[in-house]
């Protein structure tokens, strides 16, 4: 068993004892739903990681609600980014860079880093120029 599988493995059962500890409506329970849905893209399971990251949305929709932080879902824009699912891809993270515009302001890291993701999935598109100028926008 390599690294990648024995990290799925034990996020499975952390997934598990959550599940059956809290319930699925547990914030620990989310987070460790979304931590496994990274390590499934990671392992080229993207279907698996898209499904449990929807769950996982809906989840912080219903508990924390739309506006929340926690409701944004860059990893599900990265797992529809990696099965080539560029449009649903670039909707979701056109999200994301508005939620964190919009809570930390453009000149946060963490919404330049969202500006820089969104700029990956146009260049993937091939719409060239709007990702230069949002890699030129996220360089300022």
């Amino acid at each position: 068993m390599n690294k990648l599988e024995e990290a799925e493995d034990l996020e499975q059962q952390a997934l598990k004892v959550c599940i059956e500890a809290f319930g699925n409506l547990h914030p620990d329970t989310i987070k460790t739903m979304k931590n496994l849905s990274v390590t499934l893209c990671s392992a080229r399971k993207v279907q698996e990681s898209e499904d449990l990251g929807r769950q996982a949305l809906e989840a912080c929709k219903e508990v924390f609600g739309s506006g929340h932080p926690d409701t944004i879902m860059e990893n599900l824009a990265a797992t529809l980014w990696t099965a080539n699912r560029l449009q649903e891809a670039e909707y979701l993270q056109q999200q994301v860079l508005k939620a964190h515009t919009e809570a930390l302001g453009s000149s946060n890291l963490v919404t330049i880093k969202a500006t820089q993701n969104l700029a990956a999935i146009l260049s993937s598109a091939g719409r060239l120029k709007e990702a230069e100028d949002l890699w030129e926008q996220a360089l300022k």
